[in-house]
């Protein structure tokens, strides 16, 4: 027989042996109700999460202002022929925040802030330029010279960033592209054909393509469309996502870059009976960023977009514009 036999268990020793003590018994206390539980907040919700696109907001304000106002007088391209203005409010701004050491967060989401209203500045200067230095252009051509000026500031701002420390830089996820990427892309490129086909003609303004017209036009504006989407990918769900991803959650990065790539067609790309589609492009916006984070390539996006602009130059624009 054990010598521990008829030897009541302490609570103690009852803890140590693997049974739960009963609450309040070793202190000789009254069980009372269990203390309220703290739920935290959804990090998505969190003003930690929020206050980072503060500077963002604060950004698109002035942009809009400086866009906006001088639309007020008759003579907008007197006042601006090249849209400088953005380009001006936002380096003055990225300035300022450089010079701010509280704000050293917000620089690289400033910084591509200014990518975007450079890069137009130089689309919309680009064909002036080659016409004061004496080069002849038509109007395709000088949509594609455009282009290239577009895309080459985006390159350049993003060669840039590669002298800044390894930490510092935004994730533009160009080094990936796996196999979930890969069919992303198909079937992106396969959906997005699929649902331009089944738009009525009609709706378009159009009875049919013209076919003889787009070979024409083809040769020069394919490949601009082209340019100017990988400049739009490199600058949105490169660069600006890649930036407010560092300083709040994966979703409010992704919505916000979705509300700047939406705004910026809306101020200065959509005119006319274009400006509707800007609710489609905050979508596609929506639905790129969430591509590019889930795969974590920058490549489906691209894709995609290419051939959303080439459709959208084939199929849509010659009915809204009747050409």
């Amino acid at each position: 027989m054990s010598s521990s036999a008829g030897v009541m268990s302490s609570p103690t020793d009852a803890g140590r042996d693997g049974m739960s003590p009963v609450p309040g018994l070793e202190t000789g206390g009254m069980v009372g109700p269990p203390a309220p539980v703290e739920v935290p907040r959804s990090p998505a919700l969190s003003r930690a999460a929020l206050t980072p696109l503060t500077p963002l907001l604060i950004v698109l304000v002035a942009l809009a202002a400086a866009v906006l106002i001088p639309n007020l007088y008759s003579d907008v391209n007197g006042l601006d022929p090249y849209q400088l203005r953005a380009s001006g409010v936002a380096i003055a701004l990225l300035i300022v925040v450089m010079l701010v050491p509280g704000l050293a967060r917000a620089r690289l989401v400033f910084v591509s802030i200014v990518t975007v209203t450079l890069s137009w500045s130089a689309f919309q200067a680009a064909s002036a330029v080659l016409g004061h230095l004496g080069v002849r252009q038509t109007g395709d051509q000088a949509n594609l010279y455009q282009s290239l000026a577009w895309f080459a500031v985006t390159v350049v701002v993003l060669l840039f960033l590669r002298l800044a420390p390894l930490e510092s830089r935004p994730r533009l996820r160009l080094l990936h592209f796996g196999r979930p990427a890969l069919a992303l892309t198909a079937g992106g490129i396969l959906l997005f054909v699929f649902v331009t086909l089944l738009i009525p003609a009609g709706l378009l303004g159009r009875e049919g393509l013209a076919i003889p017209a787009l070979a024409r036009d083809s040769i020069w504006l394919v490949p601009a469309n082209m340019l100017q989407a990988a400049a739009q990918e490199l600058q949105f769900r490169g660069l600006l996502l890649g930036s407010l991803e560092k300083v709040t959650t994966p979703l409010l990065a992704n919505l916000g870059q979705a509300t700047v790539f939406a705004l910026a067609h809306l101020a200065i790309v959509y005119q006319g009976p274009e400006a509707p589609l800007v609710v489609v492009t905050a979508l596609l916006g929506v639905l790129l960023g969430l591509a590019t984070q889930k795969t974590n390539s920058l490549w489906p996006a691209i894709a995609v977009h290419m051939v959303a602009d080439v459709a959208v130059f084939a199929a849509v624009l010659p009915g809204l514009y009747g050409f």
